[in-house]
């Protein structure tokens, strides 16, 4: 039970009341005794009490689960969300309540040994649908849950590290994301997601033979992932290589050009091979920013297209 995980069975409500009243992520089920409007109408801990042992049907269980939940009653709603599992195994709404309940009193552990057991027991499909459940309601760390949850069961791996990879590379923690990326390569090779995200991670990283290894790998098997091009090009100006960036700048979709990343990497390839050369090629695309409201000016960006910027240009190559 909750309670055996604090000091008291007074702790928690204090510690997790207000939490608990005002989350938004219990999910409620049409229930004609006990409606949603009807749960958010009792605020009274005392009469939330006194419907113990009043449902029938599954969502009458869930949804009192609900109700407990929110007036601090946690022994009382894990119990009715349990019930409600009992009686309607295939519906996965229950099993995200209790775990919304785990998650939002820190007992991450029961939450995990919750989803372990639960996940055994069902079919890929049902796994599906509360991934998706879990991801439309933009229920991130119950998903880490999920996936590290998950990621025991045979073939599931792959599919878990990826979600665990990606949700630490968002939350900017490199060392996890890594972690979870290098498991998948180990058993997944040529896996396109985790390749490509080694090289934004790479890029992030300024790890640029790095980057160039991956970006490399995945053009050797045809796999193309979002800004490619771009970041081998970026990681070859970086090695001071601009001849092969502008190689790859070559090959960037014209989709992906309207971008101001993408033009000051050009832009400084070309200038820094040649700081006379010609930023003429630029233009059409720039001004296309420019109407979007960017406010920097041409002369400024594109100092060679006009006469100033030329002198000036000469001006540094001569050292004066």
């Amino acid at each position: 039970m909750i309670t055996q995980l604090f000091l008291s069975g007074c702790v928690y409500p204090v510690r997790y009341a207000e939490t608990l009243e005002s989350d938004r992520g219990f999910l409620y089920l049409s229930s004609e005794r006990f409606t949603k409007e009807k749960i958010e109408s009792i605020e009274s801990p005392w009469e939330a009490k006194s419907l113990r042992g009043k449902a029938i049907s599954t969502e009458d269980h869930n949804n009192l689960g609900i109700l407990f939940a929110k007036r601090s009653l946690l022994d009382e709603a894990e119990q009715e969300f349990l019930e409600a599992r009992k009686s309607s195994a295939s519906d996965p709404i229950p099993i995200l309540n209790l775990l919304r309940l785990y998650y939002l009193v820190d007992a991450i552990s029961e939450a995990k040994a919750l989803l372990s057991n639960y996940l055994k027991q069902t079919n890929p499909t049902e796994r599906n649908k509360i991934e998706k459940i879990l991801l439309d309601n933009l229920r991130e760390e119950e998903l880490v849950i999920f996936w590290d949850s998950s990621s025991s069961i045979p073939g599931q791996e792959v599919h878990s590290w990826n979600g665990l990879a990606d949700y630490f590379y968002r939350k900017q923690d490199w060392s996890k994301s890594y972690f979870y990326l290098e498991k998948i390569l180990v058993v997944s090779p040529y896996h396109k997601n985790a390749r490509g995200l080694m090289l934004k991670m790479a890029d992030t990283l300024e790890k640029w033979d790095e980057a160039i290894v991956f970006g490399q790998s995945l053009i050797g098997t045809a796999e193309r992932v979002p800004d490619l091009e771009y970041y081998l090009a970026h990681a070859y100006s970086e090695k001071k290589r601009y001849d092969e960036a502008l190689e790859w700048i070559r090959k960037v979709p014209e989709s992906d050009r309207g971008n101001l990343r993408f033009l000051n990497l050009w832009r400084t390839c070309l200038l820094s091979r040649n700081p006379r050369a010609d930023l003429t090629p630029l233009v059409p695309y720039f001004r296309r920013l420019k109407a979007q409201g960017l406010e920097i000016s041409e002369e400024d960006f594109l100092p060679t297209t006009v006469p100033e910027g030329k002198e000036a240009a000469e001006r540094n190559i001569l050292g004066r």
